[in-house]
């Protein structure tokens, strides 16, 4: 199990220029499956819309994920790890493993 060191949020502020970047990071580099979805993150993070869909739109930018499409029938879309090493190596920038 993976856990937040205490120094996390302002860690990820200094490197993201967000205080809720990394905690997305671990959420989708955690996930088993290949796609995931905003509420996915949502409900790893505990953070607001608002602030995943930001982050997620950052992430897509950097071309570090993509969209991979929908669900059928539901405005949800779907995302993909893009570049899952660089994903993997940031997750565990400021985590240590619980004993």
């Amino acid at each position: 199990m993976v856990t937040p060191v205490a120094r996390d949020k302002e860690l990820s502020k200094a490197l993201f220029g967000s205080s809720h970047m990394h905690a997305v990071i671990v959420a989708i580099s955690d996930i088993d499956s290949d796609d995931f979805s905003a509420p996915q993150i949502m409900e790893l993070t505990g953070l607001a819309a608002s602030s995943v869909h930001t982050l997620i739109t950052r992430l897509l930018r950097a071309g570090l994920i993509a969209k991979s499409g929908g669900l059928p029938g539901e405005r949800t879309i779907l995302y993909r790890r893009e570049e899952t090493n660089a994903l993997e190596a940031l997750a565990r920038l400021g985590v240590r493993v619980a004993t």
